[in-house]
């Protein structure tokens, strides 16, 4: 896509997922409208490391192209350690290189933006008929919560490994409790063991993401433009509107790159769209955000909005891991490096879209709300925030997926490396592993703009329950 001219009808500051899907639907609608996508990290089209699903481990590999890795400070509570918060940096943002799961909300929790936040139009009952146009659910027909004409495939991936098979095996014996349900992301149904939906096209076996299905496809328009490393300095702000935004090469690929600051005009709007950790550093270096962190910084204020960087809410995970028996079906030959197993799971893949290449490594999960005896395990200091989740049935307060393979090395590079425990580096040189994602439901951080307006990774503060504890929190 070619270089930027002066002026646009609409800026993007920012090229995931918000930005293709709103630069890509305007664009189609109106082929007119000159739309320019800032993003800092590369492009992704048709590159394999984003469109095979079995490619998604390798992105937690410290370095990755497409990723940024955000270094907490030291928390007092976690004895000291730095929590450490990846995301996408590249054309499609975190929806190009996640790993795929098709994980909705709940419609409680759609609700609560509505009442419980006050914002007219967003809860569930309008949501839901944009979730159905987004998606073609290639699971099963005629559900009423899904949808079978969008741009973006939902399906089972190409393999259903026995690693998954038996996941749902053990939970019928073991926990008959809690019962196996068909689908548990129609926004209702909670505290079941379901096989899981991805963002795979089930007839090609690739990623299915906005950058390739929004912005990718619409090439032969050349109103629409992606610059790719190109890192958004702040947004002009006249006469009390956006009228562009400031922007220069971004020097995490290229080092060397010329610093020039250059300016595009935007005639129209400007979309801020760098991401929960982007947008706020972004906003803040144009005047928008807490007169205390912009007064500290020198930095000119133009609007005092203290909310700006505060309660960024996310979901921890840990990733326990287990030796699996030799006859175990799991995507460690892929992660290793077997070029053998590599090159037979690629023909399939190429052929019909099978195979584990077309798998991400997760076939069950189940979003789990405690049972009594587990509330009486947690014990009383979980009381205050079981609250919360206590009176709305869909509300899980963790999501748990076996995954069949223990991610140790990035096969794109031929490199070896522990991603996720460091003390059992032993696996790595197992035959076959498994590991159990464990995904917390929520935890607070703060992230702010640490000196005048340079582009320097944003301070990440980590929190506790709902609101941070750092200094400028209120």
């Amino acid at each position: 896509m070619a270089e930027a001219t002066d002026e646009y009808d609409i800026i993007c500051a920012g090229g995931g997922t918000t930005a293709c899907v709103v630069a890509g639907r305007l664009a189609a609608a109106d082929p007119s409208l000159r739309i320019l996508i800032l993003e800092a990290g590369p492009q992704t089209k048709d590159d394999p490391r984003c469109v095979e699903p079995s490619q998604c481990i390798s992105h937690l590999e410290p370095g990755d192209p497409f990723m940024s890795f955000h270094v907490a400070e030291p928390s007092l509570y976690l004895k000291g350690r730095q929590l450490v918060v990846n995301s996408g940096r590249c054309v499609g943002g975190s929806s190009a290189i996640n790993n795929l799961m098709y994980t909705r909300a709940a419609a409680s929790d759609y609700d609560d933006w509505e009442t419980i936040y006050n914002n007219p139009g967003w809860g569930s009952k309008n949501l839901l008929p944009l979730l159905r146009k987004t998606e073609t659910y290639q699971v099963k027909g005629h559900e009423s919560t899904h949808g079978y004409s969008g741009p973006l495939k939902v399906s089972y991936g190409g393999r259903f490994t026995d690693v998954g098979m038996q996941a749902l095996e053990v939970a019928a014996k073991y926990d008959p409790g809690r019962k196996i349900a068909d689908d548990s992301n129609d926004l209702s149904t909670c505290d079941t063991y379901s096989r899981w939906q991805k963002w795979i096209d089930g007839e090609t076996g690739r990623r299915s993401d906005p950058a390739h299905f929004f912005v990718y496809n619409q090439e032969g328009n050349a109103n629409l433009r992606v610059l790719s490393e190109k890192a958004v300095i702040r947004v002009l702000i006249e006469d009390g509107r956006a009228s562009g935004v400031e922007y220069t090469n971004d020097l995490t690929l290229n080092p060397s790159a010329d610093r020039t600051v250059h300016v595009a005009k935007a005639t129209r709007f400007v979309v801020v769209s760098a991401g929960a950790f982007g947008s706020p550093a972004i906003l803040e270096r144009s005047g928008i955000g807490s007169s205390e962190i912009l007064t500290r910084l020198r930095i000119p204020q133009v609007v005092d909005l203290p909310g700006i960087g505060e309660n960024y809410q996310d979901h921890p995970v840990a990733f326990p891991a287990y030796f699996a028996a030799d006859e175990a079906e799991t995507l460690d030959a892929l992660y290793r490096g077997d070029v053998n197993e590599i090159d037979e799971q690629m023909k399939l893949w190429k052929h019909d879209g099978t195979g584990l290449v077309s798998h991400n490594a997760y076939d069950v999960a189940i979003k789990l709300r405690p049972n009594a005896d587990d509330l009486k395990e947690l014990g009383p200091d979980f009381s205050a925030r079981w609250k919360f989740f206590e009176s709305n049935p869909d509300k899980p307060i963790v999501l748990m997926a076996p995954c069949a393979g223990y991610g140790t090395s990035n096969r794109a590079r031929g490199k070896t490396h522990a991603l996720h425990i460091d003390s059992l580096a032993s696996i790595r040189n197992s035959p076959l592993a498994i590991t159990l994602g464990v995904v917390t439901s929520w935890s607070a951080t703060c992230c702010f703009i640490r000196v005048k307006p340079q582009l320097i990774r944003p301070q990440v503060s980590p929190g506790v329950n709902w609101k941070c504890s750092h200094q400028f929190c209120t």
